[in-house]
């Protein structure tokens, strides 16, 4: 009989899961351990974590509590959210002198009506790029011109984007040909063919493995990477290496 179980066949780092309660929904995980035993479950050795109230009640409130899920293990490593205010900033700022800022992650301001122009963004992704800070950006939630138009202003800030769709397909190309310091992070990229077609145009240096959990399940992607024509080479970096290699930027 074959087998249904799974085991991925490289290290596995995941860019990309959401903790904690949204304001109208439990999540499926209450707490560090069950997030840390549904990882088990999947293959996954670490992953870069950020709490869901950063999206639905306040990127200062939410990273406060981040704290609660952290562990001297390093299994799971912070990703705090940032918007361009001055609290938020100087909450970030605070973190970073402590040295625990590896990477941030954009708050949507979009429905507070601030778009994502240089005249809002300017001064904090310049402080990202100074630092040597990446940064997250959700695709569902950014306006492809506004998005292209204002990191080409910081070309050597690091930015992964997140959650691309197949709604998303024609952008893609012409973002990361016109972004060269942007990677693609995959949990939703699902158009067929579509990963190695990026990895024969951009690399597979270019593409980083996340789930987005637990807005999506944890092991669909990662199950769809070992059964696609990546080299083990390749697919090791996919699934770690490059996010390893862009954290420690």
């Amino acid at each position: 009989m074959t087998s249904l179980n799974f085991k991925p066949r490289v290290p596995v780092f995941d860019a990309n899961i959401r903790v904690g309660d949204m304001h109208d929904a439990p999540s499926p995980c209450r707490d560090r351990a069950a997030l840390l035993a549904e990882m088990d479950r999947h293959g996954v050795d670490r992953a870069v974590i950020y709490h869901a109230q950063t999206e639905s009640i306040s990127p200062l409130e939410g990273n406060l509590f981040l704290e609660a899920w952290l562990g001297e293990d390093q299994r799971l490593t912070p990703q705090w959210s940032i918007m361009p205010t001055a609290a938020s900033m100087a909450q970030i700022q605070t973190l970073h002198a402590q040295g625990r800022v590896s990477s941030v992650r954009l708050h949507d301001t979009r429905t507070a009506g601030l778009p994502f122009r240089p005249w809002a963004y300017d001064k904090l992704l310049a402080w990202l790029s100074a630092q040597h800070i990446p940064v997250w950006i959700p695709l569902p939630n950014a306006d492809p011109d506004e998005l292209v138009t204002t990191l080409q202003g910081h070309p050597d800030l690091v930015t992964v984007l997140i959650g691309a769709h197949y709604v998303h397909h024609l952008q893609i190309r012409p973002m990361l040909a016109a972004l060269p310091n942007v990677y693609l992070e995959l949990s939703r990229y699902e158009p067929v063919g579509e990963i190695e077609a990026l990895r024969d145009e951009f690399g597979a240096q270019r593409l980083v493995y996340g789930s987005w959990y637990a807005r999506y399940a944890m092991g669909p992607m990662l199950f769809y990477l070992h059964h696609t024509d990546l080299t083990e080479a390749e697919l090791a970096l996919v699934c770690a290496g490059n996010l390893e290699r862009i954290l420690d930027a």
